[in-house]
């Protein structure tokens, strides 16, 4: 491959990366697509020509999730030269290593394999130098939710300690409340009893007027002789 066509598979490559995978999706998402991509291509690099590693089948569930299903995982595999294909009626992204080149030109499957290594050797190191970027964003945003975390787990333990608080304030209350209630029962008590002491006490009184009316009745009255003029006619 010249080196104007591979600056330009170069930065075809890391536009996908920076600005659709990394751009759309969040760290910890990007990490895994990314971190996917990197082992695809280091398989690719190793064994070139093992069929397990040009072969990815869609449904496989790390490689849907991790690949197909982000924003941008897609494009790259196809930047790099898979195509989607069916095989035995299931969908594969397939790696050739032979054939013509995306340009069209008629080369040999030695030269084909050769720029295709080389497009490999590139998305790796490009994978491979973003990676840490991108894991170290995924790690602040991991440190981030787990003070998050942390922060609603004090948050909410102080709501279940308010609750509880709350709770004995109010029963505090209502132990309160009953033993005003039971004190006003009582003197309740205490002034019916107060009310029915008072007609005896009226009776006693007026059974005292009544003895008395007989003592005075009992006593003898003094005598007190009429006048008369008669009197004093003897006396002269």
């Amino acid at each position: 491959m010249s080196s104007p066509k591979m600056k330009e598979f170069q930065k075809s490559l890391h536009d996908v990366i920076v600005k659709q995978i990394s751009r759309h999706n969040s760290p910890p998402v990007s990490q895994k697509c990314i971190s996917t991509l990197l082992q695809i291509m280091n398989n690719l690099l190793k064994e070139p020509y093992n069929e397990k590693f040009r072969k990815l089948r869609e449904k496989n569930h790390t490689f849907n999730s991790n690949v197909l299903q982000i924003i941008g995982g897609r494009e790259f595999l196809i930047k790099v030269g898979f195509k989607s294909n069916i095989v035995d009626f299931e969908k594969y992204f397939i790696l050739e290593l032979k054939g013509p080149d995306k340009s069209g030109e008629k080369i040999s499957d030695e030269l084909f394999l050769s720029r295709q290594l080389e497009r490999l050797e590139i998305a790796q190191q490009l994978l491979d130098d973003y990676l840490n970027k991108v894991t170290e964003q995924a790690e602040t945003v991991k440190r981030m939710q787990e003070r998050e975390k942390k922060a609603e787990e004090l948050q909410k333990a102080a709501i279940l300690q308010s609750i509880e608080e709350d709770k004995e304030r109010r029963h505090k209350q209502q132990e309160q409340l009953k033993f005003h209630r039971q004190l006003e029962k009582e003197r309740q008590e205490r002034a019916e009893q107060n009310t029915n002491l008072e007609p005896q006490s009226e009776d006693y009184e007026g059974a005292n007027s009544f003895e008395q009316q007989i003592i005075n009745q009992s006593e003898p009255k003094p005598f007190y002789r009429p006048y008369h003029h008669s009197h004093f006619d003897k006396e002269k």
